[in-house]
């Protein structure tokens, strides 16, 4: 057996890297996804038997792991939800693109403990240039690879869910399902609203915003990750171009071209909403209006007429406020901080309290301390132990 297999079969086996395919046909079926250019994506998968399995830390971390796995990959969390027995995301899985050494490394950080990261570079660098070049190989087809991604994150969860209830088996019922969303403004943002809307339809909460573990919900609690999210959806919805793809579809040419890229530019630009409270104002008439419970409308289907949604004098009421949320709803939502968060205090305190408990928090960790937008400048917040 030569270096590079034993190399090969050593490096990776801690960290799942089977390839899974896109298009093969097999037993279970094809996945179709398309094979040039980004795409847009709904995928979801439930547990086995549907049970319900997921209280607030599983939620909790599954997200953490999402985020990672997802920066891995180069992929962007448009919007998602975590549900007790399944999950929904929809995701913008990019074309791949080439990477340089350092974002290799930089991607590596994200999901690797520091020592192996420092491992795997030390070995890379007493390599000859084609052991390299397959190293870097390896990564790169893991790069903007929706089944990679989704393989690797159910996986990841799996392992840390058995550690943690002290179970064996599977956790996922079968593979998951994966729908291609034209990029077009009412597809979008159905199928945003759609997810955003499941724990008001399963009659968990009152209101969308309520709910923690989604985008929509983390977003208007202050998380900043689902807030790009939103604000991406609210942008191409109204039909800015990110200036990304302005550059990638004005690679040819001459002057007229060039003119043509500043002008798209431009008018992208002007299109861009304004600041988060104008995104949050339009993403929440939408889902509004897609959430208006039917169960007052007889001749609407009965199935639809039983779902869960929102009262009609409130869909009323929220067009009256054009979308825009109270500040007391908002902090409301902001000070679930001092039930879900770990400690409130000045950061001289955070920063004191987990340097006794370092080695709960991952090796990213940089600062304890967390702004509470406003409740003011003196208290902030201790989240998350990893």
């Amino acid at each position: 057996m030569n270096t590079n297999t034993t190399f090969a079969q050593r490096s990776w086996e801690s960290m799942s890297t089977v390839w899974a395919g896109v298009g093969e046909k097999r037993k279970r079926g094809l996945r179709i996804l398309p094979k040039e250019g980004g795409y847009f994506v709904h995928v979801t998968s439930r547990t086995v038997g549907q049970a319900f399995m997921f209280g607030d830390v599983e939620k909790r971390v599954f997200i953490q792991m999402m985020r990672k796995w997802a920066y891995f990959s180069g992929l962007s969390v448009i919007t998602y939800c975590l549900m007790d027995n399944h999950f929904h995301m929809m995701l913008w899985v990019p074309e791949a693109v080439k990477l340089d050494h350092g974002g290799m490394l930089d991607r590596l950080e994200r999901v690797w403990p520091e020592e192996k990261v420092v491992a795997w570079e030390k070995f890379y660098q007493q390599q000859k240039v084609e052991t390299r070049e397959e190293m870097e190989r390896a990564l790169c087809v893991r790069m903007s690879n929706l089944p990679e991604f989704m393989r690797v994150l159910k996986q990841s969860f799996t392992r840390w869910y058995n550690w943690k209830h002290e179970r064996s088996g599977v956790l996922w019922d079968a593979r998951y399902r994966s729908v291609v969303v034209e990029d077009s403004p009412l597809a979008l943002m159905s199928v945003a609203a759609y997810i955003d809307l499941n724990p008001l339809r399963a009659a968990m909460v009152e209101d969308p915003m309520a709910y923690a573990w989604s985008g929509y919900g983390a977003a208007i609690g202050g998380e900043l990750g689902a807030r790009r999210g939103l604000e991406s959806l609210v942008a191409l919805a109204r039909g800015h171009q990110p200036y990304a793809a302005i550059k990638a579809g004005s690679k040819k040419g001459g002057r007229k071209e060039q003119h043509q890229k500043q002008l798209d530019q431009k008018r992208s630009q002007s299109l861009s909403p304004p600041s988060w409270e104008d995104v949050q104002a339009a993403y929440r008439i939408w889902l509004v209006n897609k959430g208006a419970s039917k169960a007052a409308i007889p001749q609407a289907n009965p199935k639809m007429r039983k779902r869960k949604g929102f009262d009609p004098i409130q869909v009323i009421a929220e067009y009256e406020q054009q979308g825009y949320v109270p500040l007391v709803d908002t902090l409301q939502m902001r000070m679930n901080t001092f039930s879900r968060g770990v400690a409130i205090g000045s950061p001289g305190f955070l920063e004191k309290l987990m340097g006794q408990y370092r080695s709960c928090f991952g090796s990213h960790r940089k600062s304890a301390s967390k702004k509470v937008k406003a409740v003011g400048a003196l208290w902030e917040s201790l989240r998350e132990v990893d």
